[in-house]
């Protein structure tokens, strides 16, 4: 009878360690995941980080062919009114001649 009670803690000390066991296995499972799914996530981050620093590129460009759009405009407007005062003039010259 004194070996009964030492077997049935031996019993279930063994059974404690099988389901602990089972615990360790799917936590090690689990991490595996977390680690795939960290590794996804830093992926993306990655795809997010770039494609903000290439919405903010085509930002400052878009900016840019603003401002020479602009400055071309000007320089027409800047050419014609030189290109009218030349044939303005053009035509007094003309009329001193006849």
């Amino acid at each position: 009878m004194a070996d009964e009670p030492d077997n049935l803690v031996l019993v279930q000390l063994r059974d404690i360690r099988g389901k602990l066991d089972k615990i360790d296995d799917k936590l090690h499972e689990h991490d595996r995941r977390f680690d795939h799914l960290d590794k996804r996530f830093d992926e993306m981050r990655q795809y997010v980080i770039h494609a903000l620093g290439l919405g903010a590129m085509n930002e400052m460009k878009a900016r840019e062919m603003d401002a020479r759009l602009e400055m071309g405009e000007t320089l027409s407007k800047q050419i014609d009114e030189r290109f009218k005062d030349i044939e303005r003039r053009l035509t007094k010259v003309e009329e001193k001649v006849d």
